[in-house]
């Protein structure tokens, strides 16, 4: 029986990753580096600034180089976003639904503080989560467990009791190396590239807690 939920963001919270790309793309030109769609499908959805980054420089970055970096390519994804923030379809009803029931519910999430920050307080839905915990508490991204198991450790929820959401292959793989049921959301993939996820949706519209429950 499932005790928490965990939420990834880009991609499941909000539907922003077709935003992230573009943000990547523009960052990327101006450096002289160019992402093919399979490369972002890949190489860079679900995975940390600091990995991507290390993948394109070939090799690890010093944190203030991190740190201009990230400025850079959030501060263009901010500004692309800023008028077309907005939840994921059927997603604040589902957040109503848990809460009803007790259900505690955290977020765990690639990106930087400051644009999860951005969007948990933009759309005003900070206060549903218990926790949240962002790239700048782990040492290694998706497809590692490390993020899943921290939120876990934080929930005092044993993660074979956690269910995530994910809309990233890495994603996916990252809850299921802690011991996590995970439901895809297509998003970003075909729902035959998420047939990795314990149950793919479309939409939040079509996932209650009696379907978690069935896991």
């Amino acid at each position: 029986m499932f005790q928490a939920i965990v939420f990834d963001m880009n991609g499941v919270i909000i539907d922003d990753e077709r935003i992230h790309q573009e943000a990547w793309r523009q960052w990327c030109q101006k450096y002289g580096f160019r992402l093919t769609e399979d490369e972002f499908k890949h190489n860079v959805f679900g995975r940390t600034e600091a990995d991507i980054f290390s993948s394109l420089f070939h090799r690890q970055l010093s944190s203030d180089e991190l740190e201009k970096y990230s400025a850079e390519r959030v501060g263009i994804a901010i500004f692309l976003f800023k008028s077309k923030v907005a939840l994921t379809e059927g997603l604040l009803e589902f957040f109503h639904e848990l809460k009803a029931h007790n259900i505690p519910f955290a977020v765990a999430t690639s990106a930087r503080k400051p644009y999860t920050d951005f969007i948990l307080d933009g759309l005003n839905i900070r206060q549903f989560f218990k926790k949240i915990v962002t790239a700048e508490e782990i040492s290694k991204g998706k497809p590692d467990p490390e993020i899943y198991l921290l939120t876990a450790k934080k929930l005092l929820i044993n993660p074979i009791h956690c269910v995530a959401f994910e809309d990233s292959l890495s994603g996916i793989k990252s809850a299921q190396a802690a011991g996590m049921k995970v439901i895809g959301i297509t998003t970003t993939h075909t729902a035959e590239e998420l047939g990795g996820a314990d149950k793919v949706i479309d939409s939040f519209k079509y996932i209650s807690i009696e379907d978690l429950k069935k896991l």
